[in-house]
C-alpha cells in the first residue's frame, strides 16, 4: 500500500492506494498519527486508489474519527469504488466517516464543518466576555 499526506493549516489530506488490510493498516495509522501530531483537526482520507479495505482499515478510520471528534474536529472519506463503498455500508460506518464520492466533496464538507466550529468558538468567546463584564 502507498500512503501520502499533505497539510494545509489544520487540515490534513491522506491518500491511500492499494490494499488496506491488517498488514498495511500500520501505514495508515502512522500517517494519521503524524497528521494529528501536526495539530490537524480536520482529516480528509482519499481512498479513490484503494482496491481493498478490511476491518482493520475501517477500525483505523474509526479510531481517527473518534479522536478528532473528541477535539472538535472531523473526518471525511472520499471514495467512489463500489466494492469499498459496500464495506462502509455493511460496517455501518458510511455516515460516521462522512463518505463522499469525490475528494472535492469531502474537502468542502470539512471546510464547512471548520467554519461552523470557528463560528461557535467566536460565539463562545463573546459569551465568556459578556459574562466577565
Amino acid at each position: 500500500m502507498k500512503v501520502n499526506a499533505t497539510y494545509e493549516d489544520d487540515l490534513a489530506a491522506i491518500t491511500a492506494e492499494g490494499e488496506l488490510d491488517s498488514d498495511t493498516a500500520p501505514l495508515l495509522r502512522e500517517a494519521v498519527d503524524a497528521a494529528l501530531g501536526q495539530s490537524a483537526r480536520w482529516l480528509l482520507v482519499d481512498l479513490q486508489g484503494l482496491d481493498f479495505i478490511g476491518s482493520v482499515g475501517i477500525g483505523e478510520l474509526i479510531r481517527a474519527a473518534k479522536y478528532l471528534g473528541e477535539r472538535g474536529g472531523d473526518i471525511a472519506v472520499a471514495c467512489r469504488r463500489p466494492n469499498i463503498i459496500r464495506v462502509f455500508e455493511i460496517s455501518g460506518t458510511k455516515e460516521m466517516l462522512h463518505l463522499c464520492a469525490e475528494e472535492q466533496e469531502a474537502r468542502a464538507r470539512l471546510l464547512e464543518a471548520r467554519c461552523q466550529f470557528q463560528a461557535a468558538c467566536v460565539q463562545q468567546e463573546g459569551d465568556e466576555h459578556g459574562q466577565a463584564q
